[in-house]
């Protein structure tokens, strides 16, 4: 049986958006907490750290202010370098099959100098007792239009770093989010008009932007949003011409 850690967690008012539903920059920070809690509980032996390369996030419902969730996370598979873990949220005490919020994520064990190295050995044996199972492909990110993308920028504030001093995952999440509420303002549509609701979140992290580095984001939103309807928005972080995190996420206008 494969190892699985829960913890509960009640959405506060500050992981929600203007309308009170929880956004994906907090599920982000729910996945490193809860990542966190889970590897300091296996005590893992190793000096080395872990970043993530890669997000997936499907939404199946909007989560409400004050709503009490029961998460989880396991891992998935594991290679010499990498981790593929899991992660689900349902309403506790509702007893769902179906979680209404399910992630995995890409993670790289690598060395003080940044370079991946070995996992512990005991890793695969923690997560997995009954054996290893096959890394499982991650798609690429759909490919960006060739037309010409909305282009704001903000920089790396302290808030906004980790541990290593590096753009904390959660906080690209938050970036992309802004940049896109910028390009929707700039058409007339605000929170008080369009209640925008996340169905699925994919990021990329290539390279790691530091404090004070200056950002540049872009944004395609293909269709163009219209009440009723889903569109995707594919955006990309970029410091002096250089991708740093790209991100393909899907939305409804609800109505």
């Amino acid at each position: 049986m494969k190892r699985q850690f829960s913890q509960t967690h009640i959405v506060r008012y500050d992981e929600c958006n203007a309308k009170g539903l929880l956004t994906p920059t907090a599920f982000v920070r729910y996945m490193q907490d809860i990542a966190a809690r889970d590897a300091e509980d296996a005590q893992l032996s190793g000096n080395g750290s872990w970043v993530v390369k890669r997000t997936a996030i499907s939404f199946r419902t909007p989560v409400q202010l004050h709503t009490r969730l029961e998460l989880k996370t396991y891992g998935i598979s594991f290679t010499r370098i990498r981790a593929q873990r899991g992660y689900e949220a349902r309403i506790a005490d509702e007893h769902s099959s179906e979680p209404i919020i399910a992630a995995r994520s890409l993670w790289v064990y690598i060395d003080t100098h940044g370079r991946p190295i070995r996992l512990p050995e005991e890793t695969a044996q923690t997560w997995l007792p009954d054996g290893p199972l096959p890394q499982q492909p991650e798609a690429p990110i759909s490919d960006f239009p060739e037309s010409t993308p909305e282009t704001t920028t903000a920089p790396v504030r302290y808030s906004d770093i980790d541990l290593m001093s590096h753009l904390n995952n959660a906080s690209a999440v938050e970036i992309f989010d802004n940049a896109g509420w910028e390009v929707y303002v700039k058409v007339g549509i605000t929170p008080e008009t369009a209640q925008l609701d996340v169905l699925h979140y994919d990021i990329e992290y290539i390279d790691s932007p530091r404090f004070g580095d200056r950002l540049e984001i872009q944004s395609w939103l293909v269709p163009f949003p219209s009440p009723g309807q889903e569109f995707s928005r594919l955006q990309q972080i970029t410091h002096r011409g250089r991708i740093m995190v790209r991100a393909h996420s899907r939305w409804v206008w609800k109505v």
